[in-house]
């Protein structure tokens, strides 16, 4: 009897604990794939120009390999995309469109130094607050400075008016910024 309740007992924790498990689901919005390229584009003044970051370990670790200076004209307006990338295996897998979908519980901050910008993110997340993938740039004056490109993670706090510094950062990086004539 007493082998039969203890028998009882054990299979009763271990199928408690493995009820407890969380299963891996890739639209699981915790789960994260690194981020290890970025691209802006930039349409304005009369062209269309692109600009890289890659970090092939990702946020931390080595410094990134590339970071393109973002070069704008002073006294213009642009149109800005950014595209967040997975560089593994060989291949590119691009995670814009899963950050997009999970907009709720991301938003992408763009805080300038040294340099007048005035940033405007022109897209939403289903709950209509900003996102930050699509964004226009009103340069000021011609001047040399950085922007800090954060993309926050902020699963149930986000907010209308949220702080670059709400949440944990999937990536943070400065970016080089020159404005010409």
């Amino acid at each position: 009897m007493k082998q039969l309740f203890a028998f009882s007992f054990i299979f009763s924790i271990v199928a408690g604990l493995h009820s407890c498990q969380k299963a891996s689901n890739p639209n699981d919005e915790n789960e994260h794939e690194a981020i290890n390229k970025i691209t802006m584009s930039f349409t304005g003044a009369g062209t269309t120009a692109t600009f890289t970051i890659e970090d092939p370990d990702g946020d931390g670790g080595s410094p990134p390999t590339r970071i393109d200076t973002i070069r704008l004209k002073a006294g213009q307006t642009y149109t800005s995309a950014i595209a967040f990338k997975n560089l593994s295996g060989g291949t590119e897998r691009d995670l814009t469109s899963g950050i997009a979908a999970q907009g709720k519980a991301h938003e992408v901050f763009y805080v300038p130094t040294g340099v007048t910008l005035t940033i405007t993110k022109t897209d939403k997340d289903a709950n209509g607050y900003p996102l930050g993938l699509n964004s226009t740039w009103a340069v000021g004056a011609v001047g040399s400075g950085s922007i800090l490109l954060k993309l926050m993670h902020k699963s149930g706090i986000k907010g209308p008016n949220d702080a670059p510094t709400l949440g944990h950062s999937d990536i943070q990086i400065q970016v080089p910024v020159r404005i010409t004539n």
